[in-house]
């Protein structure tokens, strides 16, 4: 399996290429999710549902979505390909955004723009000793404080790309590398101070369709990993995406897996201790369910939203609340599953992903008693030919909200990335 185009399992989906991207218009989405229940010679799982847009569909959705309060704050360019997969901010004047651009034959190059709070400009990434690369995730926890990680794409047993941003430069951070044949994969990454960042990452054997899973923290001089309590009824932990409000209230969610059955789960770190917790199901499932995001609205309050574990695509989606005391189980997802996952300024929490016939992403806030869609700006849609939102981050100090993707523009293989906001002025 190609790094670029998918990784085992089925957790979360994302698209990473113009293969991928294109391919959603064919119903098929190229998957980075973790579980290692995918056959050793599986390819990169498919998502539910094909997305077909007739003319007609696009024109009588047109003026709903020239009415979305979403903005496109910086224009679609098609000289080269840019694909956004990550956004995070601290404050109004302070923002990132991380993929990758590809212009030529020379694979692509880690991509990095800064919101300095007027504009959106290009920050050198530190080296990758001249490697092709891509930044998948990205964390801050101050101005002179944050993360990026990723992937070399040369498919070598390499270690993730780590790199972090002191207030002047990106500086490249070491890691250990897989196991001679694995290839290392980012899972998420988590950013609450200067000795508090949290990373998940996994390394896969493609030849035996083994998966090495690892949770790890940032010390403030090395990442030591950090070995999660047993799950409740048994079964191999695997962690995967992280949340929190501050160094001693931190969120991870995992799957305890037995077999190809996955459990999902909610570990909470109060900066002393794990505590962990079975997130509950809609329904059974022949494979369970797996906890793809977990986005932490307070200190007692977590939004955990997933689907089914299915090798193929997932046949129904669960969302629930963590309160402090109890589980609040919330209504199915609008989507076939989410994309992308996060909190705005205010503390609504946002999901991303597709809904049946539309082949743009789609927004979705939750408002206490529904999730309430909302569509990309006609600059996306009517300028490219699909999208999606792979990251959702809340801007601190006000109401607002960032999304980053990518959208399938007219140049083909050519991507666009996508950079809105909302309630940003």
């Amino acid at each position: 399996m190609h790094r670029t185009t998918g990784r085992p399992g089925t957790r979360r989906t994302r698209l990473r290429t113009a293969a991928a991207v294109c391919a959603v218009a064919l119903g098929t989405l190229a998957t980075l999710g973790t579980p290692a229940n995918a056959a050793p010679s599986a390819a990169p799982s498919a998502s539910s549902g094909t997305v077909p847009a007739t003319a007609t569909s696009v024109s009588s959705d047109r003026a709903a979505r020239a009415d979305t309060p979403w903005k496109l704050r910086t224009p679609l360019s098609e000289t080269a390909s840019r694909e956004f997969w990550d956004v995070a901010a601290t404050g109004a004047k302070d923002a990132w955004a991380v993929g990758r651009r590809t212009d030529g034959a020379d694979g692509p190059t880690p991509l990095i723009r800064h919101w300095n709070g007027s504009a959106w400009t290009d920050v050198p990434a530190a080296s990758t000793d001249g490697k092709a690369a891509q930044l998948e995730k990205v964390a801050a926890a101050a101005p002179d404080d944050a993360w990026a990680a990723g992937t070399l794409a040369d498919n070598t047993s390499a270690p993730v790309v780590l790199q972090h941003w002191d207030g002047v430069k990106w500086t490249k951070v070491g890691h250990a590398a897989p196991a001679e044949g694995s290839l290392s994969f980012v899972g998420d990454l988590a950013a609450f101070g200067k000795k508090a960042a949290w990373l998940t990452s996994f390394d896969w054997d493609p030849n035996g369709g083994t998966q090495v899973s690892r949770l790890e923290r940032w010390t403030g001089s090395a990442w030591q990993t950090v070995s999660l309590p047993a799950a409740p009824g048994g079964g191999e932990v695997q962690p995967w995406d992280i949340t929190g409000t501050g160094p001693d209230d931190v969120w991870v969610t995992a799957s305890a897996m037995t077999g190809e059955v996955s459990v999902p789960l909610l570990y909470h770190w109060n900066g002393g201790g794990w505590t962990v917790r079975e997130v509950p199901a809609p329904g059974e499932h022949p494979t369970g369910w797996v906890a793809n995001h977990a986005v932490a609205t307070g200190r007692n309050s977590v939004y955990v939203v997933g689907k089914t574990n299915d090798p193929q695509s997932p046949t129904a989606t669960m969302a629930a609340r963590w309160t402090g005391g109890r589980w609040q189980s919330l209504p199915a997802l609008p989507f076939d599953e989410a994309n992308a996952a996060g909190a705005d300024g205010a503390g609504r929490p946002w999901i991303a992903g597709w809904t049946p016939g539309n082949p743009h992403a789609v927004l979705a806030r939750w408002t206490g008693t529904e999730w309430a869609t909302e569509e990309l700006p006609a600059e996306v849609t009517e300028h490219s030919e699909m999208s999606t939102v792979l990251g959702v981050a809340g801007v601190p100090g006000t109401r607002g909200v960032l999304a980053a993707g990518t959208a399938g523009c007219a140049s083909d293989p050519v991507q666009c990335g996508v950079l809105v906001s909302r309630d940003l002025g």
